[in-house]
């Protein structure tokens, strides 16, 4: 977000005194580069302007509106009932898409991606916003002209000011000491009761007293600039840290989990440090697990199959993420000599519901048990969802039903006993 632009958005919500429910729409123009390629920069700012202008009247005097960055707006405006924020969604979905603009191949239509967030008074804007922004997110991965609503039971957003690129904030984040990485609890659920196996590291900012998730574009602006290296070093020296601080903590747990981005995994410059950093620590190797995406380890199995080599020499196991979202995935289980597949996540959420998700995973996991590898099921937030994967015989369950990502402190705690695990039903 542009941060004059944030800015203002901002102060003028909070002048701003609506006293129904309110609609907050996250609108982004899809392809906008595009549009520079195929017209001009001046069609493109001509472009820019008339939905500015649109979502002023779309709104009225009685809302708010304005641009947030290139690409990005808000719009706000009061609604008599959630429900309308659906059919006011589509409407402003539509008058958006009628917009034409004339480049090289002729008349285009213009494309939109829409997140939608409901508050009621008293509305705190700043996490408003980063919720619809989410929900764009969203409506962005499901394809073009796609709307998404923010769903309540999501976490919050992380309350931090928005005052540089991405790039830039993660390195003010990392240089005051805000960042870190805390341990979410993957429990083994092959033995009846589960009980903590493994610890999944996720990136936290600490904000006052708490540690929220990463603001929303800060991972994609690293990814974008060429620069998720930075991310990773940080990430990969924090845990191996923490691996040499803990010998007694993994001595009862089978390990811990690191997640590696594609672009890092494919830097030569940057695994081959990472190489090194893991042969000269003092850590049980054979505790050290990193993840990688399974589209990331297909579009360059080559080079995959090179660096997993690599590092299991050194003990360093792997685990494959997302399972199940490509197209040829069972053929790569054998070539990729990976240790554990993760269960793509769009197959538990409605794995209760879905007899046909229900046999997905059942064929994974009797595909990979096959091949000599374990099997992780992530998003697990009911009872019933874990009665079905302990009945189709998975090693492992990762969510809410046990524990989200705690301080590396309170981990320790968990896994000595001193307190708890917060599950449902356990």
């Amino acid at each position: 977000m542009h941060p004059s632009g944030y800015s203002k958005l901002v102060r003028r919500l909070k002048s701003w005194r609506p006293t129904t429910p309110v609609g907050l729409f996250y609108v982004d123009l899809v392809g906008l580069r595009n549009v520079n390629r195929l017209a001009s920069p001046e069609v493109t700012d001509a472009l820019v302007e008339a939905v500015a202008a649109l979502l002023a009247q779309w709104v009225g005097a009685d809302g708010v509106s304005g641009r947030l960055w290139s690409d990005e707006f808000i719009a706000a405006k009061a609604i008599d009932h959630p429900q309308e924020a659906s059919a006011e969604a589509m409407e402003l979905r539509a008058q958006i898409a009628a917009l034409r603009y004339t480049g090289r191949h002729g008349p285009s239509q213009v494309h939109v991606s829409i997140g939608v967030i409901c508050g009621r008074p008293a509305f705190d804007w700043p996490v408003l916003i980063g919720q619809a922004a989410d929900a764009c997110e969203v409506a962005r991965e499901r394809g073009i002209n796609q709307i998404s609503f923010y769903r309540p039971g999501d976490p919050l957003l992380p309350q931090v000011p928005v005052e540089n690129d991405g790039v830039l904030l993660f390195r003010s984040l990392r240089d005051a000491g805000r960042l870190s990485l805390h341990p979410q609890p993957i429990m083994d659920i092959s033995q009846g009761k589960p009980k903590i196996a493994k610890a999944e590291f996720l990136l936290r900012v600490q904000n006052g007293d708490e540690y929220l998730p990463p603001p929303p574009g800060m991972i994609s602006d690293l990814e974008e600039h060429g620069l998720s290296s930075e991310l990773d070093r940080f990430s990969s020296r924090f845990v191996l840290d923490w691996l040499e601080d803990n010998a007694d903590i993994l001595a009862e747990i089978h390990g811990i989990s690191l997640n590696l981005s594609a672009q890092s995994f494919t830097d030569g410059i940057f695994m081959s440090d990472l190489y090194d950093d893991v042969r000269h620590a003092r850590v049980p190797r054979d505790k050290l697990s990193f993840e990688i995406t399974e589209t990331a380890a297909i579009k360059h199995i080559g080079v995959a199959a090179e660096i997993i080599a690599d590092f299991r020499e050194l003990g360093v196991r792997f685990s494959l993420d997302d399972f199940g979202s490509g197209l040829c995935s069972f053929g790569y289980l054998q070539s990729l000599k990976v240790d554990e597949v993760k269960i793509d996540g769009r197959f538990i959420r409605e794995l209760a519901d879905s007899t046909v998700n229900q046999e997905i995973v059942r064929a994974i996991h009797q595909v990979a048990r096959a091949t000599g590898k374990t099997t992780v099921a992530e998003f697990v937030d009911a009872p019933e969802k874990l009665r079905l994967l302990q009945e189709i015989g998975l090693n492992y369950a990762q969510g809410w039903l046990f524990h989200r990502s705690v301080h590396p402190d309170v981990f320790r705690k968990l896994v000595c006993g001193e307190v708890p695990i917060a599950s449902i039903g356990i």
